[in-house]
């Protein structure tokens, strides 16, 4: 994962790759039998990885908007503690590599927030749109403030955690 985010996915050789993890190139075709199938691998095991952390820090109890909240602060943690997979999945995540399959695959770990967001609209608490809208939108926000986060000092991030949920609950709510 380290060397496609680095070096890019054309610079990356499954040589190279075989390399860094410890092993021959006859075992990672055994697994794999192209790179595209190991990097769309790799991205459902970082949406797996995802989904495990955020299912651990909410609760089924919340209101509404406190269980959006806690999923949207569950992503931006899980990015920041993992800033290998967040580089990966900014990188490759909308590129072609990633097959449709893989795509529809890794939306399935996310049906309790596409349902958390389905419920708000029907209660008349989040803004009924399409929901592919909402979704690039808080990709969006996410994205950009994970990378944020990233660029400045540790200390200095908790400062803007509060404000940023602020903002996106503001702009979705009805």
């Amino acid at each position: 994962m380290k060397l496609l985010t680095e070096k890019g996915v054309q610079a990356t050789p499954m040589s190279a790759i075989a390399k860094a993890a410890g092993t021959g190139m006859g075992t990672i075709y055994n697994y794999f039998a192209t790179k595209e199938e190991l990097i769309n691998a790799i991205y459902l095991y970082i949406k797996s990885l995802e989904i495990q952390f955020i299912t651990q820090r909410t609760h089924d109890e919340s209101s509404l908007k406190i269980k959006f909240l806690e999923y949207y602060k569950a992503f931006v943690d899980f990015n920041i503690h993992y800033p290998e997979c967040f580089a990966f999945m900014d990188q490759l995540q909308n590129s072609p590599i990633i097959s449709e399959c893989t795509k529809d695959e890794g939306k399935t770990e996310f049906l309790p927030v596409l349902e958390l967001i389905r419920k708000g609209q029907e209660d008349g608490i989040i803004k009924k749109m399409s929901m592919d809208a909402i979704l690039q939108f808080l990709a969006g926000t996410l994205t950009t403030y994970v990378r944020w986060m990233l660029s400045i000092e540790e200390n200095d991030r908790d400062q803007y955690l509060d404000q940023q949920m602020r903002m996106v609950w503001d702009a979705l709510k009805e």
